[in-house]
């Protein structure tokens, strides 16, 4: 049954509100001393899950969280979430924030690219366009042609960096792709709470190796982090993402760099450059088009697109996962 007006409204402003929430990451992240990413990560997903299991047992809503079909889909969604994040902050350990937020938000290229294959939906004229306009809003904030004569890197180990920013990107496309296919069987509450179990149990090495004394003095950090950038925004997310296509969703999520600059220069005193506003535009102006509901008509190119991808790429690419 197609959604209404209303319901498209919803599912666009929860998912634009959790890339808010997301945005703050950096803010909380800036300030915490002493701690590895690894440390970092499992700390901010345990205060997160802790307050979504208390949520769920105070509501009841916990007898209604069982796994069911598609287990290994489910915990496909939790080891990609866990690459998702660990190769982001690696990147940014090695070639610095700008390559790893641009190699991050490569994520969309792979949805758009890989869900008529994977998933079955169709790619409109709109959705490419809207692409474009956000992945060049990206270019434009981060100004790659600038990076090669920063010192962003660590030890020099640039190319480490580079390699583990694709990675991120990658996995997080395919994290996009493994929800919305998960949509049908688990709720989003479902899936996070599964995903985020099976992230701490791979996470849990690192969280071990933290001394009490260094936790306790970053608590005022990671507390809010998990709380509000973790179980929050996450749960927003998955509500909205589940309502809608996958393109639409890696589209929107572009929002987060957005909101990340502008916390940025709003809390941290960041200044602004011309070409990160003219970037975030580009962001915004991609995000609006993807979620204007009015449909647009087919035309040639559109069928031209489709017919080319069917004849020269569909028949040697695998089929859709479930339909193994």
């Amino acid at each position: 049954m197609p959604l209404t007006v209303k319901e498209n409204n919803t599912s666009f402003t929860t998912v634009i509100t959790s890339c808010i929430l997301f945005g703050m990451i950096g803010i909380f992240v800036k300030g915490i001393r002493d701690m590895e990413a690894g440390s970092i990560l499992f700390y901010r997903l345990f205060f997160g899950f802790a307050i979504i299991f208390g949520y769920l047992v105070v509501s009841g809503g916990i007898k209604k969280i069982e796994l069911k079909q598609k287990k290994f889909y489910m915990l496909l969604l939790g080891v990609l979430n866990t690459i998702t994040m660990f190769t982001y902050f690696t990147s940014i350990k090695y070639s610095g924030i700008p390559v790893a937020v641009l190699l991050l938000y490569t994520a969309p290229i792979y949805v758009t690219l890989l869900s008529p294959l994977l998933l079955k939906e169709h790619v409109t004229l709109r959705d490419m366009l809207a692409l474009i306009l956000s992945i060049s809003g990206i270019l434009l904030a981060v100004n790659p042609s600038n990076i090669y004569g920063s010192q962003g890197s660590e030890n020099g180990n640039y190319i480490t960096g580079v390699f583990f920013g694709l990675l991120s990107g990658l996995s997080y496309g395919c994290s996009i792709m493994t929800m919305n296919y998960l949509k049908g069987t688990y709720s989003a509450v479902e899936q996070m709470y599964w995903s985020t179990a099976v992230s701490l149990v791979l996470l849990l090495p690192f969280g071990t190796t933290v001394s009490f004394p260094v936790l306790l003095e970053n608590l005022k950090l990671l507390i809010p982090l998990g709380v509000i950038a973790t179980a929050l925004a996450s749960l927003l997310y998955l509500r909205g993402v589940a309502r809608m296509k996958a393109q639409t969703a890696a589209v929107l999520s572009l929002l987060e760099p957005v909101s990340s600059i502008f916390f940025c220069c709003l809390l941290l005193g960041e200044p602004v450059q011309p070409n990160t506003i003219e970037g975030c535009i580009f962001i915004l102006a991609g995000a609006a088009l993807i979620g204007y509901t009015a449909p647009i008509r087919p035309g040639a190119s559109e069928k031209y697109f489709r017919d080319m991808w069917a004849r020269f790429f569909q028949p040697y690419m695998p089929l859709r996962p479930g339909k193994l």
